[in-house]
């Protein structure tokens, strides 16, 4: 039989009581068998709202001593906090309470003064209670629950790069500065991390965009930290903030790793004509046809769940945003990044192969470094010009689609549509007064295209005569 406020109280005389048994699950941590306490109310209202704040506040009491008799600082800490809420106050630091209103400290020490001294109310309302702390390893395991809504559209690869960078920026720092909690973490500590990656910039063994990533890490599951345990604003000091390695005037491992556009003539006759790729499989070679027809990321591509293709529409093309539930759920690299992508020529008959997508890939971290090591194991990849320095990779193709752009004499806001750039950082008003339709980015698209299976791109001043009417039309005057 359900139970009600009213099976608690009890008239004695003209005060209200709450008299309740212990549960069983709580007699280890609490000696009575029975609690009798005096809402210290006549009023029958009063009384009941009393007591049901009163059974609250005494159950968080006895999970806390729960909690505590485990010693587990966390679970403490927890517990205790939803104990003071019960009691309608806040965790302060002694410090602060010292040094603050006279009133709020006297309150508590009145309050503590009714209370068992074995309560956990005690030391929370005092301020005297231990802060949560955890070591950064701790903290790269956390991650993922922390910040769950943030991470919330990024499917099982993307979820697992993201884990992986905090994992490694741990460890990176525990080897570096040893074994920290958070909370102990000092200035000097910071310092000292900052100068190791400085060190290894300067020497050429990393990048200083590659130092200032873990530099971040860091400073993110600090703050991470300070967030979970709820500390105050003003109490939150992370010493790596502002920290991190100013870029080299010249960075030679800069200039290694550089990835360069894949040569035009490369993409024309090797990629698309003789179609390369299809050596190491179908799904690699067409995911990067599209790539190199359509300047698109290749995740943007491989992650393609089978509904945004839209083969059998009047302009062909797919459609790149953020999918928060479901199987096929995925993140993209930033807001201005979701468009939709005109599918013209080998580009389209490549998606016509796939028509639900390219499930060997889709949602895997594998299409990088199979496609690489199978050009580079066959010496597909072509020669690097004399005296040139860098490297090829077929992530390359988005830049070489960006040079044909430049060929093609398109204006910024043009490359930043079809790029998926944002158009406010550059001119800080949308262009031709909204999103680009499919009309205007099918022309554009053909401005770059590549000729293939039946399909030729019209020579490029008609192509631009037809773009510019369309612009005036929409009452937009040419510059």
């Amino acid at each position: 039989m359900a139970t009600s406020t009213a099976d608690y109280l009890e008239l004695r005389g003209k005060t209200y009581y709450l008299r309740m048994r212990v549960p069983a699950e709580f007699a280890d941590v609490e000696p009575l068998l029975e609690i009798n306490r005096s809402l210290k109310t006549r009023d029958r209202v009063d009384a009941e709202a009393k007591c049901a704040n009163a059974r609250v506040a005494l159950f968080a009491d006895w999970r806390a001593r729960r909690a505590g008799k485990a010693a587990d600082t966390r679970a403490i800490f927890d517990t205790s906090i939803d104990l003071l809420r019960g009691w309608g106050l806040t965790f302060s630091p002694l410090d602060d309470l010292l040094t603050g209103p006279i009133d709020d400290l006297l309150s508590r020490i009145e309050l503590v003064a009714s209370m068992d001294l074995n309560s956990a109310a005690v030391p929370a309302a005092l301020g005297t209670l231990d802060l949560p702390d955890a070591t950064l390893t701790e903290m790269a395991k956390r991650m993922p629950d922390l910040k769950a809504a943030e991470i919330r559209a990024k499917n099982p690869r993307q979820r697992r790069e993201w884990s992986g960078n905090c994992k490694r920026a741990a460890k990176e720092f525990t080897t570096v500065i040893g074994k920290r909690t958070v909370l102990k973490i000092s200035e000097q500590d910071a310092t000292d991390y900052e100068d190791y990656w400085k060190q290894r910039a300067q020497s050429g063994q990393v990048t200083s965009n590659y130092a200032n990533k873990q530099v971040r890490y860091v400073r993110q599951m600090v703050d991470a930290h300070f967030e979970d345990i709820r500390l105050a604003k003003s109490k939150r000091v992370n010493f790596f903030k502002g920290l991190g390695v100013k870029k080299l005037a010249y960075d030679t491992t800069d200039e290694d790793k550089k990835k360069l556009p894949l040569p035009e003539d490369w993409v024309c006759e090797r990629l698309i004509g003789d179609r390369v790729l299809e050596g190491c499989n179908q799904q690699a070679s067409d995911i990067a046809i599209v790539t190199a027809i359509c300047g698109c990321r290749a995740s943007e591509v491989y992650d393609l769940p089978e509904e945004d293709i839209h083969l059998d529409a009047p302009i062909p093309h797919i459609v790149l945003r953020v999918v928060l539930e479901g199987e096929d759920k995925r993140e993209l690299k930033l807001q201005s990044t979701s468009r939709e992508v005109v599918l013209q020529g080998p580009a389209l008959e490549a998606m016509r192969r796939h028509p639900k997508g390219f499930t060997r890939y889709r949602g895997k971290a594998s299409y990088s470094g199979d496609v690489n090591n199978f050009l580079r194991d066959n010496n597909l990849f072509p020669s690097l010009p004399e005296g040139t320095t860098g490297r090829y990779v077929i992530s390359g193709l988005r830049h070489s689609f960006d040079e044909r752009m430049d060929k093609a004499l398109m204006t910024n806001e043009e490359r930043a549509q079809l790029m998926g750039h944002s158009i406010g950082k550059l001119r800080g008003r949308p262009v031709y007064g909204a999103k680009l339709n499919l009309i205007m980015r099918s022309l554009l698209q053909e401005l770059v295209g590549i000729e293939g299976d039946g399909w030729k791109p019209r020579p490029r001043a008609e192509v631009r005569e037809e773009i510019n009417r369309l612009i005036e039309a929409a009452g937009y005057r040419l510059r």
